[in-house]
């Protein structure tokens, strides 16, 4: 895969081009979240992207294959190293897809640079100026997922402030052990074997060796009064059981341009869990803000009618909850 040799990072990247030679919505650059990498956009939901735009995906700095940097993991500098590489790809202007983390990176990014973004799309996004607290004692599944990784070894407390962050940490320990028996999408190869030397080994090497855990606390400079100022279209997309619906409900009211969709049956994994809902609605979004929806069904077709399977209570499907 090419490298973006920055000034402050080098960042991996992968260019996936449209399934046509004039794309109907142009670029859309997808930013993952926290201890993924850009493999996080797996092979169904770039394909079916792609038949409206080209795309772009990337590691953030520390994550996958991009360069562990020992400082700027804030999400102001994380929407620099954004800026940098789409300057570096020779991009004017583009659609956002952000996940988690990414999505907040994303939100940064087009606050500062709105000329630059023609719509943005988040995926079970929290921010703190709207929800200071991501405490896994107010996670509706809290209950059912407890005992189950208590069974597992992991032990949590549950009052934590930073209870999601804790959890990804925790579970990346986990992972990172071939006894653990506790399915973690996040950390595992397609085949769904833990990797010994991959993800999980990774984010407990960025949190050890950088500035990460610092940096994380800084602000993100989002406040209330930048959101009601973003006036770009905005998509939320939010599993109905994710512990971040706060954050969701509270852009509804701030953003004058924000459309929430709510993913049934799902939690803040949603786009590995439910991706075919993530794309579903994702191109219908894209193609209404390009003025096409009326000459795009046929692309929606075979996704409305591909059968998902229901939210399951058993530890393999952890990220359907979470």
């Amino acid at each position: 895969m090419p490298v973006a040799q920055l000034a402050t990072v080098n960042l991996n990247y992968l260019r996936i081009p449209a399934q046509t030679e004039t794309p109907i919505c142009g670029d859309l650059v997808l930013v993952h979240g926290l201890a993924a990498s850009l493999g996080f956009w797996h092979l169904g939901i770039v394909r079916a992207l792609s038949g409206l735009c080209r795309l772009v995906a990337y590691d953030l700095r520390g994550h996958g294959r991009s360069a562990m940097a020992p400082t700027g993991y804030s999400i102001p500098e994380m929407a620099d190293d954004l800026a940098a590489l789409l300057d570096h790809l020779g991009l004017e202007r583009v659609h956002l897809l952000g996940h988690s983390f990414g999505g907040a990176i994303a939100l940064r990014f087009a606050s500062r640079h709105p000329e630059r973004v023609h719509s943005l799309m988040l995926a079970d996004v929290r921010l703190r100026a709207l929800q200071p607290y991501h405490r896994l004692r107010d996670w509706i599944d809290w209950p059912l997922w407890r005992p189950i990784l208590q069974r597992a070894g992991i032990e949590l407390n549950d009052m934590e402030p930073e209870g999601g962050y804790a959890l990804l940490t925790a579970m990346a320990r986990a992972q990172s052990h071939t006894t653990n028996t506790l399915s973690m999408p996040l950390f595992q190869t397609p085949t769904g074997s833990v990797r010994r030397n991959g993800a999980a080994q990774r984010w407990l090497q960025l949190q050890e060796t950088t500035s990460i855990r610092r940096d994380l606390r800084v602000s993100d400079g989002l406040t209330p009064a930048v959101l009601r100022a973003i006036r770009l279209p905005v998509l939320g997309l939010y599993g109905e059981r994710s512990p971040v619906m706060p954050t969701a409900r509270a852009l509804h009211r701030l953003c004058p341009h924000y459309e929430l969709h709510r993913v049934r049956h799902a939690g803040h994994f949603f786009p590995l869990t439910r991706p075919r809902r993530l794309v579903n609605v994702a191109l219908r979004f894209l193609a209404t803000q390009s003025g096409v929806a009326t000459h795009s069904e046929h692309l929606f077709e075979s996704i409305d009618h591909e059968h998902e399977p229901e939210h399951e209570h058993e530890p393999a499907s952890l990220l359907a909850a979470f």
